[in-house]
C-alpha cells in the first residue's frame, strides 16, 4: 500500500515517568466506601459511593465523557443528567476528616446496566492519575438480565500477534461466556489458551478467528439466548518496508515560493499509516 502526502513531519516527545511525577508528592491516595474490587447492584437501583482524600477529589465513571450533560453547578455539587434523560448523577462534597480532609459523594439513580464499568475517584489536581498513588477505583456491574451484553458493535483489528481480545463486556459478573464465529463455529473458554475475564472480555488465539468474517459472545440465561454486538474482524498489516521523502536533494527557495514535499511509504497491505510533520515554522 502506498500513501503520498505533501509535508514531512517528525514528532520528537520527551515523556516522563508517571511514578518520577508523583515521587515529590507525599501523599497517601484516596479511599473509597465500597472496598470491594467488584460490586454488584441491579439495574434501577441507586448508587453511593464515597472517596476521601489529602487533596480536592473528583470523579469519573463510564460514560461520563460521552452521553451526561452538566445541568447545574454550586459550590459543593455538580449535577449530570444522561442525554436519555433518564439517568442522573450528582456529584457533591462531604465532611472530610483530620486525616483526610476531603470528601466527595457520587450519586447515580435510575442506573442502567451500560453504567457497569469502572468508577475512578483521583486528586483532581494532580495531572498523574495513578492507581493506588493518586486515585482509586472499583468495578461496579449494574446486574440486568434482560441485558447481559454491554459493548456497541465495533470493527476487530487482527494482527501479527499470537492471541487477540474480544472485549464482550457484561453486566452479570458470574455468566458463562461461549464465542460464537460467523462459520457457526463456537469457542468455548477451557482456562488455558482462552481465557474469559469479566471485565476485558474473551482472550482467543488469533488462528481460530482470523478466518472468520465475525464474532458475537453468547451466554444462556434461565434457558433463554443472548447475543452481544458483532465484532467484525478486519486483518490489519502492521510490516514498514520503505519511506521516501522527495526531492530527495537540497533546495534553495525565495521568499514567498511554495514547498512542495512528497513522502511516500511502502508498507503492508491493510496498514494503517499515520503521517506526523515537523518543520522550523511549526508552532
Amino acid at each position: 500500500m502506498t500513501r503520498v502526502c505533501t509535508l514531512c513531519l517528525w514528532l520528537w516527545v520527551a515523556v516522563a515517568s508517571e511514578a518520577d511525577i508523583v515521587n515529590s508528592y507525599s501523599m497517601t491516595p484516596p479511599v473509597l466506601s465500597i472496598t470491594e474490587e467488584e460490586y454488584v447492584i441491579n439495574a434501577k437501583d441507586t448508587l453511593n459511593i464515597t472517596c476521601r482524600g489529602q487533596h480536592p477529589l473528583e470523579w469519573s465513571w463510564p460514560g461520563s465523557q460521552e452521553d451526561t450533560i452538566q445541568t447545574g453547578k454550586e459550590s459543593d455539587s455538580v449535577f449530570f443528567v444522561s442525554s436519555d434523560g433518564i439517568r442522573t448523577v450528582k456529584e457533591e462534597d462531604c465532611e472530610g476528616t483530620e486525616t483526610k480532609p476531603y470528601c466527595k459523594v457520587l450519586t447515580l439513580t435510575g442506573t442502567q446496566a451500560n453504567d457497569t464499568g469502572y468508577y475512578r475517584c483521583y486528586y483532581k489536581y494532580i495531572n498523574a492519575k495513578i492507581e493506588g498513588t493518586t486515585a482509586v477505583s472499583t468495578y461496579v456491574f449494574v446486574r440486568d438480565f434482560e441485558q447481559p451484553f454491554i459493548n456497541k458493535p465495533e470493527t476487530l483489528l487482527i494482527y501479527k500477534k499470537e492471541n487477540i481480545r474480544v472485549p464482550c463486556l457484561v453486566s452479570i459478573p458470574d455468566l458463562n461466556i461461549t464465542l460464537f464465529l460467523a462459520t457457526s463455529v463456537i469457542i468455548y473458554p477451557d482456562g488455558k489458551s482462552i481465557l474469559w475475564d469479566n471485565k476485558r472480555g474473551m482472550l482467543v488465539p488469533t488462528v481460530l478467528i482470523k478466518d472468520s468474517l465475525f464474532v458475537q459472545c453468547e451466554t444462556l440465561i434461565d434457558k433463554k439466548h443472548f447475543k452481544s454486538s458483532f465484532f467484525l474482524v478486519h486483518i490489519a498489516g502492521n510490516e514498514l518496508y520503505d519511506i521516501q521523502l522527495s526531492p530527495r536533494k537540497d533546495m534553495e527557495l525565495l521568499v514567498g515560493e511554495k514547498l512542495v514535499l512528497n513522502c511516500t511509504v511502502w508498507a503492508e497491505f491493510n496498514s494503517g499509516v499515520d503521517f506526523q510533520w515537523d518543520y522550523p515554522a511549526k508552532q
